[in-house]
């Protein structure tokens, strides 16, 4: 790991504040009530005996109309997750499908999203989850505390923390000579040319600046310095880190922090004492993801840190673990957790300033060292405003337990009005192994024996992601009552993932009545430049019938499917064109044709009319794009098409 040397306070004053904290640390057992548990809540059953009713009157056949949503609210950037449905658009659903004081269940709840929904329409949610990150992210979704309380528990540990601000993270400013907190410094890897065997530093080869920051870029391919060689950089040996960037607020003004060359005194690197707080020392699991980091020579939870990270991280840990008033401290743990990949080495520098959270632990060849403390607060106001949006606390009652969605012991038959849920897709995202580095703070980790996930490195299989979704999917039948609806959320480029998820649908007693897409309006990077991610989310609606055998469904051969869509595409372009025009947000790219957005219309009508989607993403691309050479039969679709090239 990079080391730094402890600084002398150059121009600081003892502005420290002494904190009152508790003398031991909470643990999340500490947060354990009848509303919430890290681990099976034993208080469920009573909870579900308490608040069920025997009321009936809320199923219907008809539908919701087609739901678009908002990603850019309060809510949904209090803290981060690896999927979120906005909660605008699941309240709309619950509103839809139950009445004011129903029990509505989400037993793959994530970040509580649906908890939160349900409480804003005052209905009784309960959450469930496998991981104990999710259910503590949750937990401190659904219960909101007063802002200005927050705010200034934030602003004293600030002040308290001002001088190891400064020793960790000061930097002059190039133009009075002031000593300030830098507020971030960017890391480049030097690379080896294969042909000439120098060195050089990827920042200073790769760099692509351009005048509208959003195209600017760290280039993929260029020509080694030394000896002209082609270079292609993901095939290039790492050497070591060099700082290439510093930036920082001083007495330039202006809207733009100031931005400089890194000097001796920022190059200072030998020698950080190891953090006088606790921080967590967990290898990190063999998985699918974790193996990126772990072949670069990171194993550990504390690796994934810069030293002086790792020492502000922990100091922060430290005192909210510490904090005397209960429902502060878990919020102040809440904004902490908040961070996640910011602060850590996984945090790809952007041009455009900040950086994203990602879910897979690659460690770029450029990071952003962001300083931890001002992070921190730049999460606590966003947070602050999530919890200024509740007029005080919630009317209704809520229930939240860490407990495989297989096994939904603790609530009983024919109990529940209504179930929202936005399972696992497949191998999308691995949620034990992104999880594990807010579990190894938090000191609770999943156990992944019933993850419903296909993993090779756990050993599952689509047979194993089938049978692990037919029982959680019975179980959701078992405990809903009889007529009342599951909505499902889903989004995968995969055939036999839907094949898998229609099949444990189908066996588990489900009829489905209608599918939609859900529009969230912003989609995510790799939506708007991955040629193989598909854009939409859809939305199943499926309710509880009489126990019957499954429907069989007929196999569909290879002709026909790719003739079912050729005919589907060529009969909803005629019927809305405009509907089916992508334009590129974060990338310099040309209008074209929606065919994520048609894929997902095209399982819609496959689902509803229960036939199989025996058809990925990526080969239903390459059916709609063999429609600008068209047969004669196809030429009117092409006209039509023209339209959006």
């Amino acid at each position: 790991m990079t080391r730094f040397t402890q600084l002398p306070l150059i121009e600081a004053e003892d502005r420290s504040l002494a904190l009152a904290l508790l003398p031991d640390p909470r643990t999340l057992d500490a947060f354990a009530n009848g509303s919430y548990a890290p681990h099976a809540n034993p208080s469920l059953a009573t909870f579900v005996e308490r608040h069920a009713n025997s009321g009936n009157s809320a199923a219907t056949n008809s539908f919701p109309e087609n739901l678009v949503a908002g990603k850019n609210t309060h809510v949904y950037d209090a803290h981060t997750y690896h999927t979120k449905v906005p909660p605008e658009a699941i309240a709309h659903l619950i509103e839809h499908y139950t009445q004011p004081g129903d029990l509505v269940l989400d037993p793959f709840c994530g970040s509580g999203m649906t908890g939160v929904a349900a409480l804003r329409v005052e209905r009784k949610p309960i959450l469930s989850d496998l991981s104990p990150a999710a259910t503590f992210i949750a937990m401190n979704y659904v219960t909101p505390v007063d802002a200005r309380g927050y705010m200034q528990a934030i602003n004293e540990i600030l002040a308290a923390c001002q001088d190891e601000e400064l020793a960790l993270y000061g930097t002059h400013c190039r133009r009075c000579g002031k000593t300030v907190p830098a507020e971030y410094l960017v890391w480049s890897y030097g690379l080896t040319c294969p042909s000439c065997r120098r060195e050089f530093v990827l920042w200073d080869v790769a760099r692509d600046e351009r005048e509208d920051v959003r195209e600017s870029k760290i280039k993929t391919e260029f020509d080694c310095p030394h000896c002209g060689e082609h270079l292609v950089k993901r095939k290039l040996q790492r050497t070591r880190l060099y700082p290439v960037q510093v930036g920082y607020w001083c007495c330039h003004g202006g809207q733009q922090e100031a931005m400089a060359l890194p000097d001796d005194f920022d190059r200072r690197a030998t020698g950080l004492d190891q953090p006088a707080a606790w921080y967590p020392r967990a290898k990190l699991p063999p998985g699918v993801n974790t193996r990126q980091a772990i072949a670069h020579g990171f194993t550990s939870v504390d690796s994934l840190y810069t030293d002086r990270n790792l020492a502000a991280i922990a100091r922060l840990w430290d005192i909210t673990r510490h904090w005397p008033d209960r429902e502060i401290s878990a919020k102040l743990m809440f904004t902490v957790t908040s961070l996640y990949q910011r602060v850590t080495r996984l945090s790809e520098f952007r041009f455009w300033g900040g950086s994203g959270n990602i879910a897979n632990y690659n460690i770029p060849m450029i990071f952003n060292e962001q300083n931890v403390f001002r992070v921190f607060e730049r999460k606590a106001k966003t947070i602050r405003n999530y919890l200024a949006t509740w007029d005080g606390r919630p009317r209704q009652p809520f229930c939240i337990s860490t407990q495989s969605a297989t096994d939904l012991a603790g609530i009983p038959d024919n109990v529940i009005d209504f179930i929202f849920t936005d399972p696992p897709f497949g191998d999308n995202i691995n949620y034990s192994e992104m999880n594990f580095l807010w579990e190894a703070w938090l000191d609770v980790y999943t156990d992944t024996t019933h993850e419903a996930i296909i993993n090779r490195v756990q050993g599952k299989t689509l047979d194993d992601y089938r049978a692990l979704m037919t029982r959680a999917l019975g179980e959701m039948y078992r405990v809903l009552k009889p007529g009342r609806w599951l909505t499902l959320v889903f989004h995968n480029s995969s055939a036999d993932v839907w094949a898998a998820l229609q099949t444990a649908l189908a066996a588990s007693g489900f009829r489905i009545g209608q599918a939609q897409t859900l529009d969230k309006r912003h989609g995510t990077f790799k939506q708007f430049v991955s040629e193989n991610a598909v854009g939409y989310d859809l939305i199943i609606h499926c309710q509880k019938m009489p126990a019957q055998a499954a429907p069989e469904r007929s196999p569909q051969t290879r002709a026909s499917s790719h003739a079912n869509v050729r005919a589907f595409a060529s009969r909803i372009l005629k019927q809305a064109p405009d509907d089916f025009v992508v334009h590129y947000l974060h990338v310099k790219r040309d209008d074209e044709l929606d065919s994520r957005k048609l894929f997902s219309l095209w399982i819609r009508e496959r689902m509803e009319a229960g036939v199989d989607v025996d058809l990925d993403y990526q080969e239903f691309r390459e059916i709609i794009n063999s429609l600008q050479q068209p047969e004669p039969t196809d030429r009117r679709l092409l006209e039509e098409r023209s339209q959006y090239q």
